[in-house]
């Protein structure tokens, strides 16, 4: 479908739907609302259509206007040039539109795999990477002990997954419809993490709904786990703890804290200048992590700073979130943050991160002891 492929890695910004011009309406049979927003293409014969549920689904169409009816040419694949083809060329540009202004970028396509991302920064404070300019969707997660994949999460045809190391086609199909059902095509491309096992355990743990024999790597030692929701948060996380035990060779598998911590800011969506402004030196700001009351936040600021530029201490932590993404999901808790001091961008850039232990910032995570310490010494 042109919608969900069109916004595959993108997500609502319900704050900015309504500030572009969507209005909220009730849904006319589950009773569930929805953000809807609509505009005649430039050629004045057609108009498109958008919505967007409460839930962040999406849907679309384009309408003739002369016979009031979803004009369908425009959905067939491969529609390049004649007048479906411009029609068609009309309506992606509508939602490159919409796109610009309402949404943000997300690195992957399932939501699961979104929130098993920024649990792993949080968790073993380690960014994802993605090494494959081929392959951009595809990324992966290395022990900061050894810098080994302790986690891959990549793309791969839904009928390429195998219950069993050595089926054939047909067999294993079978065999993956009676234990997971039909919840996607075989052609549909899905999202799966890449994780050590035990080789003992393996058998076993490939029995479970959402869990199979590795793809694309080693089936003695490794699993994949798809990350549609079949498999829940808490047991996905379970398998990813596991693993990076096996690949960090037993060591301590959490970052010692500094009491610091470093989270992320894109100036394009937030002025944290303009924040702490109208908050006279505060800011309420999504909190991932168990930060306390007395910790230090510096506020990274991403492209074209790419910079720490705030240094920040926490006044109060776990409260309710109110901010301009309070309608999605994972967005429950908030902290005060009080400005303490800014820094130009060329004081602590990237290349000053990286050279000190850090890395580029995505997600929440704890400072690293070594750039930490590099900071105190500098400011």
């Amino acid at each position: 479908m042109i919608e969900s492929d069109f916004f595959k890695r993108s997500r609502p910004d319900f704050r900015k739907l309504e500030a572009f011009g969507f209005r909220l309406v009730s849904g006319s049979n589950d009773n569930k609302r929805a953000y809807t927003y609509s505009e005649e293409l430039p050629d004045g014969q057609f108009l498109a259509e958008f919505c967007v549920s409460e839930d962040g689904g999406i849907t679309g169409r384009v309408i003739d206007l002369e016979t009031n009816e979803e004009y369908l040419p425009i959905r067939v694949e491969n529609q390049i040039g004649g007048f479906s083809g411009n029609v068609r060329e009309m309506y992606l540009e509508f939602l490159a539109k919409i796109d610009r202004a309402c949404f943000v970028p997300v690195h992957f396509m399932f939501n699961q795999a979104n929130r098993t991302e920024a649990w792993i920064s949080r968790e073993y404070g380690v960014d994802v990477e993605f090494p494959w300019e081929k392959y951009p969707g595809n990324g992966t997660f290395k022990c900061s002990e050894n810098g080994k994949w302790f986690a891959a999460l990549l793309t791969v045809e839904y009928g390429k997954l195998a219950d069993a190391a050595d089926s054939g086609e047909a067999s294993r199909a079978d065999s993956r419809a009676s234990k997971h059902g039909d919840k996607h095509d075989e052609e549909e491309v899905v999202e799966v993490i890449n994780l050590k096992a035990d080789p003992e355990k393996i058998p076993e743990l490939t029995k479970i709904p959402g869990v199979y024999h590795a793809w694309h790597m080693n089936k003695k030692h490794w699993i994949s786990v798809i990350l549609d929701d079949t498999l829940t948060d808490d047991a996905a996380f379970n398998l990813i703890r596991e693993s990076y035990r096996l690949v960090s060779d037993g060591k301590p598998t959490k970052v010692k804290s500094t009491g610091a911590w470093m989270i992320p800011s894109n100036p394009k969506i937030y002025d944290v200048d303009a924040g702490f402004r109208g908050g006279r030196g505060e800011i309420e700001w999504h909190q991932h992590n168990n930060i306390k009351p007395g910790d230090e936040v510096y506020i990274y600021s991403s492209a074209p700073n790419s910079a720490i530029l705030y240094r920040c201490e926490v006044v109060a932590s776990d409260l309710h979130y109110h901010g301009m993404f309070k309608e999605s999901k994972g967005y429950e808790r908030s902290m005060r943050i009080r400005l303490i001091e800014k820094y130009p961008p060329d004081k602590y850039p990237l290349t000053f991160i990286k050279a000190h232990g850090g890395s580029v910032v995505r997600s929440a995570r704890s400072m690293p002891k070594e750039l930490y310490e590099a900071i105190k010494k500098s400011r």
